[in-house]
């Protein structure tokens, strides 16, 4: 990486750190309580001018250009502060390389092209779903060139604000499935309103029910499953960015409070019980840091089992954020499981993205898998 793009990357991610800061922190509270207010719209708008949704979107296409370090650096940033942002984005980015896996290339430009606000440049996608883990699929008839969706796709993300979805779909009685690209805005289609979720509430979801919606088919017939995989091993890393922030927000502010609040006498910080809490959790962020790091200079440089590589810090981030959120709530007692410091919402949203692309149980064997195939 040259001097110039290590600037650049520095400049987003210094520009992610004052966004998440002056317009995420102090409204945590007040955006977690009803999915997707009118407050987060506001933000969403102001992280669409500042080309957050833009940053690997070719430069032909009026994006930003740059690799995924510089999107695991900005998703970190703005999950330090609420991870609903960072989700959003990620859903985002994981439609337009799906795209352009499938060498659906006109459609993604069509999309960008036309784009003048978030609706209208935002992708809807099933995320926290891998279809051949559990199908979730729609059923699509072909007549004459033109496909049509029935049925229906549950926790579509972006679903409800998004003018257009990529879904999977098969024909009846048929296992392969694809990827649709659907206009939400038919009349054919039935929104739910937003579902209340676990963590992430400020990334909407919703159940959508398609009556023959027009859609347009992406990729190969049947080549779903291929696609997803493959958009996946290019995000494992994004996603791991994610859980990363997640626990350096946890940790700076159980920090805060220990080093403010007193007990018996003393500092919490001064507690030899409460600086190994601390310490722990430092340890798992500074792994995570070389875990994401090491992830994306494998991938850039297409190193020799990238994809595990990523699969395997994705699954081990995600799952030491649920510990450390686990210690951020335990290190400021009481109020630790109240809304007002936001440690119990970073647990929430911890335990949220680990679903991220599927169940983690089924990812674990797909990296077992992949390693011993190859040892084979």
């Amino acid at each position: 990486m040259t001097r110039i793009e290590d600037t650049e990357i520095s400049m987003l991610a210094q520009a992610a750190a004052e966004f998440a800061a002056g317009e995420l922190a102090v409204h945590k509270k007040e955006a977690d309580r009803f999915p997707f207010g009118p407050y987060f719209s506001d933000v969403l708008k102001k992280a669409f001018n500042l080309d957050f949704f833009h940053i690997t979107l070719p430069d032909s296409m009026g994006g930003i250009g740059m690799n995924t370090e510089a999107l695991c650096m900005v998703l970190d940033m703005l999950s330090r502060q609420d991870a609903s942002l960072g989700a959003i984005i990620l859903t985002h980015c994981f439609a337009q390389e799906l795209l352009i896996h499938a060498d659906a290339v006109n459609l993604l430009e069509n999309r960008v092209k036309h784009a003048k606000t978030p609706e209208n440049h935002l992708i809807a996608f099933p995320l926290f779903n891998n279809p051949s883990e559990i199908r979730h699929l729609a059923r699509v008839e072909e007549q004459e060139g033109r496909f049509s969706l029935s049925g229906s796709i549950e926790y579509l993300v972006l679903g409800g604000i998004a003018d257009v979805a990529i879904v999977p779909a098969a024909p009846k009685g048929k296992e392969a499935y694809s990827y649709y690209l659907v206009d939400l805005n038919q009349s054919s289609v039935s929104i739910s309103e937003p579902v209340l979720s676990l963590g992430l509430r400020c990334c909407p979801a919703v159940d959508v029910e398609f009556h023959a919606a027009g859609a347009v088919s992406i990729g190969t017939p049947g080549d779903g499953d291929r696609l997803f995989q493959k958009t996946a091993a290019k995000l494992n890393a994004a996603a791991a960015a994610i859980s990363s922030g997640i626990m350096k927000g946890s940790f700076d502010e159980a920090l805060a409070y220990a080093q403010d609040r007193e007990q018996g006498g003393r500092k919490l910080a001064a507690w030899s019980e409460m600086r190994k809490m601390l310490a722990d959790m430092a340890v798992h962020i500074k792994i995570a840091n070389m875990a994401v790091s090491e992830a994306c200079r494998d991938m850039d440089q297409n190193r020799k089992n990238w994809e595990q590589n990523a699969l395997a810090a994705a699954i081990h981030i995600q799952e030491a954020a649920v510990q450390v959120t686990t210690d951020g709530v335990q290190a400021l007692g009481g109020v630790g499981y109240m809304q007002d410091f936001g440690q119990e919402k970073r647990f929430r949203d911890a335990k949220h993205i680990q679903a991220c692309f599927g169940l983690t149980p089924m990812k674990r064997l797909k990296l077992l898998e992949n390693i011993a195939g190859k040892e084979r």
